[in-house]
């Protein structure tokens, strides 16, 4: 069957990130300062960031130059001065969702808080009120609705239960995974990308279509992961130039959310504001990476304020924050300057998990999972995390009697010691781990043609490119794009 969708859109000629070098100030025309402004005033007054800061973000990102003595006669021509907010009271903080939402898509913002720098602890997150967003233009609504997210991120905060644990259900059954699983239609666009990246645009269409498909059930569970997800998957369009394939991503959500979410849901909102969004030009889909990269951060105090919490049910807050702390949209949050209390909250877990037989295997497997990609992947300790992978590997040794889950452990944990040896350049030893990796994934997923099997090949491969052999890499890379094949040919998965 023919595909209908349109073909999948490279990144345009031309558009590559600016380099990280030295770019010299200059003085700007009255034109080149108002185009900045929207991203000035959000920096400055917006995030609470110092002048210094705000100038170091302008010029590396933005490649946008002036000394400090320009940015003050600006300031004070647009009479932008920062002033000390009001904080929103204790109900406002514990308001639900649904008053949260509707708040924010109002023409009135009552609560406005200065956003805490990463290294502090939350006390309020940033709201922004109209008058300092109507001169971002078409991104004032998209900022209202993303500090919506904040009261949404709390409620499930609040809530007890393991139906709101999406990973339970994915745990239970690995080679089956449920089609609501939104962690799952994620990979499934990271697997369109590969596979452009291969020249393989056919096949990528193919994935899109599954995506898509899926897609349908995920907007039907509402969970603490959902709106994540879906925002990992438009930042990730944006930032790699599939424009055409996000539009249809956006309007097709957009229309799911709207018919099976209720209409205070920031899912909802969020959608409809990013439709409105610019993805034509450079600058406008920087905005848009921007303002989403913004709210993540605001999601990381939110969950910061939280860590400690003894309950197995919010194990979810640690897997989003450490977990898919890689996605584009997620990585280099600083969560290392968290050390001390993250280390000391998941050690508090691990000792539970001991003593607790309320606690099941299946969770102990994840808190050590959790623990070993903290300390290797956000504070770099590569001789504790080796303890830990070796740890995990002792408590997933593949016997008759072990399950899908222990085999999908062991495959993790294979693969985070081929990381270390690599990097002591024990070739042999990391060569065999990788291997091991896929191995024990297919022992996992069931079938040497599961989306999760070939997101390792890739990792393979890529080993195999960086220590010089590229005729290794090529034989990997085509085998993982024939399963691919396989994977995408078995038609669609019904709703489990």
């Amino acid at each position: 069957m023919s595909s209908q969708l349109p073909k999948l859109a490279p990144r345009p000629f031309g558009e590559v990130p600016l380099a990280a070098g030295k770019v010299n100030p200059k003085e700007h025309t009255e034109r080149e300062w108002e185009a900045q402004r929207g991203v000035i005033e959000h920096l400055y007054i917006g995030e609470n960031r110092r002048l210094v800061d705000t100038m170091t973000i302008m010029t590396s990102k933005y490649g946008f130059a002036a000394t400090e003595q320009m940015y003050k006669k600006r300031l004070k021509k647009w009479n932008l001065r920062k002033r000390a907010y009001r904080t929103t009271s204790e109900n406002a903080v514990a308001s639900t969702a649904a008053s949260a939402s509707d708040n924010a898509g109002s023409s009135k913002s009552g609560a406005e808080v200065l956003r805490q720098t990463p290294d502090r602890m939350l006390q309020q997150p940033a709201c922004t009120t109209i008058a300092r967003t109507t001169k971002l233009g078409p991104y004032a609504g998209l900022e209202l609705v993303l500090d919506s997210v904040r009261s949404w991120s709390l409620c499930k905060l609040d809530s007890r239960g393991v139906a709101l644990d999406p990973m339970v259900r994915y745990l239970a059954n690995p080679n089956q995974p449920p089609i609501q699983d939104s962690r799952t239609m994620y990979r499934t666009f990271e697997l369109v990308f590969d596979l452009w990246h291969h020249g393989k645009g056919q096949l990528a269409g193919m994935a899109a279509r599954r995506a898509f498909y899926s897609l349908e059930f995920v907007l039907t569970a509402d969970h603490p992961d959902l709106v994540w997800h879906i925002l990992d998957t438009v930042y990730d369009m944006v930032d790699r130039g599939h424009i055409q394939l996000l539009g249809l991503f956006l309007t097709h959500a957009r229309e799911l959310s709207t018919r099976r979410l209720p209409q205070e849901h920031p899912l909802v909102k969020i959608l409809q504001e990013l439709t409105k969004c610019d993805y034509q030009t450079r600058l406008g889909r920087e905005r848009v990476c921007h303002l989403l990269r913004s709210a993540w951060l605001q999601n990381v105090d939110i969950l910061s304020d939280h860590i400690g919490s003894p309950a197995p049910t919010h194990l979810w807050l640690y897997e989003q924050l450490i977990w898919d702390g890689r996605t584009s949209l997620r990585r280099d949050c600083e969560l290392a300057k968290r050390r001390e209390t993250m280390v000391a909250a998941l050690a508090g877990l691990h000792q539970l998990a001991d003593v607790d037989p309320r606690v099941s295997k299946l969770d102990r497997l994840r808190i050590m999972a959790l623990m070993l990609e903290y300390t290797q992947m956000d504070l770099g300790d590569r001789q504790k995390a080796e303890e830990l992978a070796v740890n995990l590997l002792n408590q997933t040794s593949l016997n008759s009697e072990a399950s899908r889950s222990d085999a999908r452990f062991h495959a993790y944990a294979r693969k985070m010691l081929a990381r270390l040896q690599e990097h002591e350049q024990d070739w042999v030893r990391a060569e065999e781990n990788l291997r091991y990796a896929v191995e024990k994934r297919e022992a996992a997923h069931g079938t040497g043609s599961d989306l999760r099997v070939i997101r390792d090949m890739w990792v393979l491969a890529g080993y195999y490119q960086r220590t010089g052999r590229g005729g290794a890499a090529s034989q990997i890379v085509d085998d993982a794009i024939s399963r691919a094949e396989q994977y995408l040919s078995q038609g669609e998965v019904e709703c489990t």
